[in-house]
């Protein structure tokens, strides 16, 4: 496993009693290399594990006296990486990639025709949304627009997390038979 080096008392003391900003900036300084590389293991994901790395520290240090208790440093730095790698894993949030990856595919989507195929898609797809039920419709457009979670749509319409799923399959399913018959 990678080597985080642990704190002494003193040291946690100086960063949660007395908020030693150049404590916590050596603290930081030693272990986030070894943070980003844990979580790139887990996540697979430069950026994403960079996020997780740093996320992990801007907690410890909101922690103030908190701090203390933590026993083990190492342990609590590796633990709570690991955990946000997860939960990021469990959310599937979506992976950023670089733009080497897609540099051909966005030459070639500047084409008359690649945008001509792409402004009618467009209104295909808009009038297969138009089709749903104003309920689906609604649930559809708060998950793929706005981003919400189910959770947050379901509590913006008022109804339960299910309720809104069901309506995302719906939606799918009547959008993926619209589309088809189009074709």
């Amino acid at each position: 496993m990678y080597d985080i080096k642990d704190f002494s008392e003193e040291q946690k003391h100086k960063i949660a009693i007395m908020r030693d900003e150049y404590v916590f900036k050596q603290l930081f300084i030693q272990n986030i290399e070894i943070l980003e590389q844990y979580a790139l293991s887990i996540v697979k994901d430069d950026c994403h594990a960079e996020d997780v790395a740093s996320e992990v520290f801007w907690e410890i240090w909101n922690m103030g006296p908190k701090f203390m208790e933590i026993k083990s440093v190492s342990a609590y730095l590796y633990r709570a990486t690991k955990n946000k790698c997860l939960n990021l894993l469990r959310n599937k949030i979506v992976r950023y990639e670089s733009v080497e990856v897609h540099c051909n595919t966005l030459i070639d989507d500047l084409s008359p025709e690649a945008l001509l195929i792409s402004t009618e898609n467009t209104k295909e797809i808009e009038f297969a949304i138009d089709q749903l039920s104003p309920k689906t419709k609604e649930a559809f457009l708060l998950v793929k627009d706005c981003q919400m979670t189910y959770k947050q749509a379901a509590e913006t319409m008022g109804i339960a997390v299910k309720t809104v799923d069901r309506h995302m399959q719906i939606a799918i399913e009547k959008l993926y038979m619209l589309l088809k018959e189009k074709k």
